[in-house]
């Protein structure tokens, strides 16, 4: 008995309950995000090999493959054994882990992104394991993050999961999104400070003697009062930025009909926003 199964419309433990039930012995080829063999033994899971890895962990690997498809061929025996646990927990592990990984890939950034370690020294707190500095070294701003995964040899599971907590940990970051941030809050300040001028001034010091729990954002942001130029002189993340201009949009729309009255008010503020569209 041969079958092949779509692993976009099942999951890869449902190809295991499968063959469990039925007590076959044969492979079953993955082919799709992460290829390898499953081998079983009168349906116990006995052998997995994938690309990086074999025993349990490849089993993991194979389970978060989402697309491609799984074949069984029958009569085939294991070269090894790499498994011994009882196939409906390790049905029951994979499934936890494929959930998991589900919620690993909603943090982890485009796999075509090049990120590097940041000037950042991890806090005493902070203990990193023999893969955390693997990956860590390897993140060179050079690599994109799908060549680290492939060169790591960790698997792709234990791969991704590294790379999500040193970016919670701050322990890296995307030199080129760093600089758009940048480049987005200098844009928008310039802009504003042209359309509004000395207006624009009163409305943003204004906007510093409320920014209380905000004192990051308004350190890393400088005013040069003679050119009514902007600069950023530390790091600031994309989240900060928008909740500088939330703030500070909030104070300009209550005092700048005070000012210019509503109907020029509305005008030069939709003035103001088509340039920076423009210029996105």
């Amino acid at each position: 008995m041969t079958f092949e199964i779509n692993l976009h419309d099942f999951n890869l433990t449902d190809v295991l309950q499968f063959v469990l039930n039925t007590k076959k012995t044969g492979v079953v080829h993955v082919e799709g995000g992460t290829a390898g063999e499953i081998y079983f033994a009168n349906g116990l899971v006995v052998h997995a090999a994938a690309a990086a890895c074999e025993g349990v962990d490849a089993l993991f690997e194979m389970s978060c493959t989402t697309s491609g498809k799984a074949k069984f061929e029958p009569r085939v025996e294991a070269p090894k054994q790499t498994v011994s646990e009882d196939t409906g927990k390790l049905v029951e592990t994979i499934e936890k882990r494929r959930i998991e990984f589900e919620t690993i890939k909603q943090d982890l950034p485009p796999m075509d992104s090049v990120w590097a370690k940041t000037t950042r020294e991890p806090e005493s707190a902070v203990a990193l394991r023999r893969t955390d500095w693997q990956v860590l070294a390897m993140l060179d701003g050079k690599r994109t993050l799908s060549g680290v995964i492939t060169e790591s040899k960790l698997g792709g599971f234990e791969a991704m999961k590294t790379i999500v907590w040193l970016k919670e940990k701050g322990l890296i970051c995307e030199p080129g999104h760093a600089a758009r941030v940048v480049s987005r809050v200098i844009n928008y300040l310039n802009f504003f400070f042209a359309d509004f001028s000395k207006n624009g001034l009163i409305w943003y010091k204004r906007w510093l003697a409320t920014t209380e729990g905000n004192e990051k954002i308004a350190g890393a942001i400088t005013i040069d009062e003679e050119t009514m130029e902007a600069n950023v002189v530390s790091e600031l993340t994309s989240k900060q930025i928008d909740d500088f201009i939330g703030s500070f949009e909030a104070i300009v729309k209550t005092e700048g009909p005070k000012i210019y009255g509503k109907l020029l008010f509305r005008k030069k503020f939709e003035d103001f926003q088509a340039k920076l569209k423009e210029q996105d």
